[in-house]
């Protein structure tokens, strides 16, 4: 029995717009890679095919958008099936929620390689040389809202149950995502009883199950910076141990543009010079660490520590100076844009909560509502609870995460500490 090789990929969205960059970093150049990143990514897809030879590729939904209409998206796709097709290399494609089948071009004619499934799940055999591979099964989303457990109508070919078998499924796996898209659960698909999935929706890279394998190859390309790192695809193979099938895979990079998160430490700086320093070393290196194919970085700088120059940071114009001080660092490659500046600093007080003044008062108010939960939340409401409570305004604010309040209670601790420091 021949041991099948696939190429797994997911939430290409090709054309999406880019989210969170500021008109200040809307230059030609970058608004040009941005614009071409998600078609990169496709182009390195289909180029790794052509290197592996896999037994087939498929994508596991929100290949485009509907909401852009994106004509541009689906020709580019078609081009890619047939590059692929001139290798003999056949394509699964199932529609997510952002592409379902009630959103695609009818007047594109697909090459024969292509297998688009429908809103009822089908199995197609896979056959090299005349020899069965696979069995790959899967169904696409016929609407964008579709909340029906998707992953229950699938079930083993018991005529070919020797052979390697494949869901392929755009699903929230255990409220994995926000909205109910195809919800199902890790037991739901292992009851399939197939021998792995290639799931698509969570746009992170990540590994459900060894047996039956079960991954989410996560995004092509990301797409703002809540999803930093890069982004690509699985290549899996796939043997019979004489027992059960055992897969193994690598994660290639795809997408030509990457999101960062990283922190600056300027404890105990003074100097203007030596913030710019330290921002300059630390974006330097994760472009060293970012790799070659890596041609854009857009990255967010959080700052820390204790410094006398906290109020100037906290400046918005300030944080823009910074920034556009280090500009010249987009020519190189990767080209690395600064999205933004988080000021996480804190003036240089003392904090001592016993000491014996008001801002004593203050760090011993903050900690005790860090240690009572229930004295944290019933101060809460007090405070937020008319504004939330507005006829309108509760109609389009939801009440703050309890992490959120976390947040805002450093934040107040932060500034009380700033305007109360009676040494300064």
């Amino acid at each position: 029995m021949r041991s099948p090789h696939y190429i797994h990929a997911a939430d290409l969205h090709l054309d999406a717009p880019f989210l969170g960059i500021s008109q200040s970093l809307q230059t030609p150049r970058l608004a040009r890679q941005l614009r071409e990143a998600s078609f990169i990514a496709l182009k390195r897809l289909c180029d790794l095919c052509e290197r592996e030879k896999p037994d087939f590729l498929v994508i596991a939904g929100d290949i485009y958008n509907q909401e852009t209409h994106s004509i541009k998206a689906q020709l580019a796709l078609r081009d890619a099936c047939e590059r692929l097709g001139r290798s003999a290399i056949p394509v699964f494609l199932a529609h997510g929620n952002h592409d379902p089948l009630s959103s695609r071009l009818t007047a594109v004619r697909w090459p024969e390689n292509v297998v688009i499934f429908g809103s009822e799940v089908s199995v197609h055999t896979v056959r090299r040389e005349g020899e069965t591979v696979a069995l790959v099964h899967g169904i696409s989303h016929e609407k964008a809202e579709e909340n029906q457990n998707l992953s229950r109508l699938f079930t083993r070919d018991a005529e070919f149950s020797k052979y390697f078998q494949l869901g392929v499924l755009h699903t929230a796996v255990d409220g994995q995502a926000a909205g109910n898209y195809a919800p199902c659960s890790l037991s739901d698909l292992k009851a399939s009883g197939l021998d792995a999935w290639a799931l698509g929706h969570i746009h992170k890279y990540a590994v459900l199950s060894q047996r039956p394998f079960i991954a989410y190859s996560g995004s092509a390309q990301g797409l703002h910076v809540n999803e930093p790192g890069p982004r690509g695809c699985l290549s899996v193979s796939a043997r019979h141990n004489g027992a059960e099938w055992v897969c193994e895979h690598v994660f290639h990079s795809l997408g030509p543009a990457r999101w960062e998160e990283t922190e600056c430490d300027l404890d105990r700086v003074d100097k203007l010079d030596e913030v710019e320093a330290r921002l300059a070393e630390v974006l330097g290196a994760i472009a060293a660490e970012a790799g070659s194919d890596c041609e854009v970085l857009i990255v967010r700088i959080v700052l820390r520590g204790r410094t006398e120059l906290d109020g100037l940071l906290r400046r918005k114009n300030a944080q823009e100076d910074l920034a556009a001080r280090l500009r010249h660092l987009a020519e190189g490659r990767p080209g690395l844009w600064i999205k933004d500046i988080c000021c996480r600093t804190q003036a240089p007080y003392e904090k001592n909560p016993s000491r014996d003044d008001i801002l004593g008062e203050v760090l011993r108010l903050a900690e005790s509502l860090r240690t009572d939960p229930g004295k944290f939340d019933k101060l809460a409401e007090a405070a937020l609870g008319p504004l939330y409570a507005h006829r309108r305004a509760g109609k389009i604010l939801s009440f703050p995460s309890r992490d959120m309040l976390r947040s805002l209670l450093q934040e107040a601790e932060i500034l009380c500490g700033e305007n109360l420091e009676t040494d300064r």
